[in-house]
């Protein structure tokens, strides 16, 4: 008796997308539904990841962070569906999206270069992921769930928390599609019929709030929001500020409104307690605490009248004002980078102006567009004023590396000399004799350029270099990138094939200055993904061997009340399949630092693992496995 012939069925993928805002510094997420047709089960599915066409070798899970050197690129993701019993089915696509750099008009590199990040989310030093999945205020994380777009909360009473019961009702009604905070408050921006409604809660929120719907873009300071609106009535406001009573970044002056009507907002920009916002004309206008930036004297005002302004960077109390060749301005606190002495004007001016800025908390570092000379202003004994060392490098110019931390900045030269001046103890220190020569070694004994490393598979197109001094160069067969938390510096260089060529580090030994010699040795032996900060702790995420995904992290401890070691319960779930972190951070004074160590801050970080659940440890948060998934059925 003949066998009845079996046909064999050949699976299929539907629904090929990608999940997440497709920008630079986001992790996106690919998505699908298998299809067995009447066959099998799913089995061993392969993805893929395209850029411009090109498959991305280096790349073959669900989730891809997106890099610096991947602006303006179409990334496209395909899955070949196999069932559990080795069928193939054909190759589905997604389709093609263009990923963008910068958000809400303010670009990457203003971004990094600011104290206070201006993605309106609460954070500073390294910028927090851009895929604002995870938004943080000062002591809670809120959780906007891809796949559900329910939000969830967790951290301390006070910082956002509780969340009143009728904003809890509306929000399981009408799914959010973007989160936003300032340290102490949070708003969510939902879809209201063809437009949109921006909802807010807070310590810092008052009871009376301006209109509230019809919203484009939202920016944060420490203490409050600006909008600004996407198709206001002709001769309604434009702009709009939210934020605690009787303060005046909460007030925006008749004045500015009624300039606006004439030549619309392009961005807003934060300090600590001041707002400034640039126009599509190239004016600026500035409101909020006078002494942090929140009024700009009539002198500067004139300048400011004869400049097309494209950039804008800030430290906590001052802003500095740039047009794309150069000139600038600045305002805001006297002694916090709001005036700069002559000297230091003089020699900026004398080498063609400014082609970068980096801010601390109340200091300004730029970098020349002629010589690319550093010059640093603002208050003394806190990065305002170079030490003999700095100053002597910083005149010999060919700077190709300037980040600041709270109080302090760090600046290497081509050739890998580094030097560091700032507040004594926190990362201002003058750089030990045998840490100079681990930067050097870090270069390769190349000539370093400014410029954002390609994809390991990407290594035939030209490497994107850049005139723009920031914290990333590229070396010969390699890549440099330079980061910092409150009290510290960490160099980390990497090959062209992406294993760890050195690390170095500068700063309080407690606070990610030191590593352990078994972290070292771990770190150099692995593939180091991405690098993240707390106030005073460091996590990276690794390949080790065959295992994606691992966490490691250094610095202040959780006896300090910081995320800088894993707590034992925890760390089988960060041992791999982690796709991205996310971090609290505290901000808790901007005056001089104190003596003779830091308090501490409660600092946090949070894991995304690929399969949607979350690890949380730190100082105020509880140290806890969270799955969004098992909440939302409760």
């Amino acid at each position: 008796m003949k066998k009845p012939k079996t046909h064999s069925v050949k699976p299929e993928a539907t629904h090929v997308q990608v999940v997440g805002d497709v920008l630079v510094g986001a992790t996106v997420h690919g998505f699908y539904i298998y299809n067995s047709n009447g066959g099998s089960s799913e089995g061993l599915s392969r993805f893929y990841w395209y850029l411009n066409g090109q498959r991305l070798t280096d790349e073959g899970q669900l989730d891809i962070k997106l890099r610096a050197a991947d602006g303006n690129k179409f990334l496209q993701f395909s899955v070949i569906p196999v069932s559990s019993d080795g069928q193939v089915g054909d190759e589905a696509f997604s389709p093609l999206y263009e990923i963008r750099s910068g958000f809400q008009n303010i670009s990457d590199e203003e971004n990094e270069w600011c104290y206070l990040k201006q993605r309106g989310n609460f954070s500073f030093h390294v910028p927090e992921p851009s895929d604002r999945l995870f938004v943080s205020t000062g002591g809670v994380f809120a959780l906007l769930d891809p796949t559900s777009g329910d939000i969830h909360l967790k951290g301390q009473n006070g910082w956002g928390l509780p969340v009143p019961p009728e904003i809890i009702s509306f929000l399981k009604n009408n799914k959010a599609v973007r989160l936003f905070s300032s340290e102490r408050s949070f708003a969510a921006l939902v879809p209201l019929g063809g437009t949109n409604q921006l909802l807010c809660w807070g310590g810092d929120i008052p009871a009376t709030l301006p209109p509230l719907q019809g919203v484009r873009s939202v920016y944060s300071t420490r203490s409050a929001f600006a909008i600004i609106y996407s198709s206001p009535a002709p001769g309604a406001n434009r702009i709009a500020a939210i934020g605690p009573v009787n303060n005046p970044v909460s007030t925006i002056p008749n004045a500015i409104q009624q300039s606006l009507l004439f030549d619309p907002p392009e961005a807003i920009y934060a300090a600590d307690d001041a707002f400034a916002v640039r126009t599509q004309n190239g004016r600026v206008y500035a409101w909020g605490d006078p002494n942090k930036g929140g009024t700009i004297p009539a002198d500067v005002r004139n300048q400011l009248a004869s400049m097309f302004v494209t950039r804008i960077v800030a430290t906590a109390i001052s802003f500095c004002a740039l047009t794309a060749d150069g000139e600038f301005a600045v305002w805001g606190h006297a002694t916090g980078g709001g005036t700069i002495p002559v000297e230091q004007l003089q020699r900026i001016i004398d080498d063609g102006g400014i082609e970068s800025v980096i801010a601390a908390t109340t200091a300004f570092c730029a970098i020349t567009r002629g010589r690319h000379r550093a010059v640093s202003w603002g208050r003394v004994g806190e990065g305002g004023n170079m030490s003999a060392g700095a100053a002597a490098l910083a005149a010999r110019g060919n700077i190709i590396l300037c980040t600041a931390n709270r109080w302090a900045f760090l600046i290497a030269n081509e050739s890998g000399q580094a030097e560091a001046w700032g507040a004594i103890g926190f990362g201002g220190d003058p750089i030990p004799p045998q840490v100079k020569e681990q930067f050097k070694a870090a270069f390769n004994g190349s000539c370093a350029t400014p410029g954002d490393p390609q994809r390991p598979s990407e290594k035939k197109e030209p490497q994107r270099q850049r005139k723009n001094v920031s914290s990333r160069a590229i070396i010969v067969d390699g890549n440099l990138s330079l980061y910092a938390n409150d009290h510290s510096f960490f160099l980390l260089s990497l090959r062209d094939d992406g294993t760890t060529n050195a690390i170095v580090l500068h700063g309080l030994h407690t606070s990610g200055g030191e590593m352990s010699a078994a972290l070292r040795q771990t770190l150099m032996a692995s593939l180091i993904r991405d690098v993240y900060c707390t106030n005073g702790a460091y996590g990276v995420i690794t390949t080790q061997g065959g295992t994606e995904g691992a966490v490691s992290v250094w610095g202040a401890t959780l006896r300090m009340e910081d995320a800088g070691e894993i707590p034992a319960e925890l760390a089988e779930y960060v041992r791999s399949d982690v796709v991205e972190l996310y971090s609290i951070k505290r901000f808790p004074y901007v005056g001089n630092p104190p003596p003779p160590r830091p308090v501490h801050n409660d600092p946090s970080f949070a894991a995304r693992r690929t399969d949607g659940t979350y690890v949380l440890w730190g100082g105020n948060v509880d140290n806890q496995y969270f799955d969004p998934h098992a909440e939302s059925k409760k």
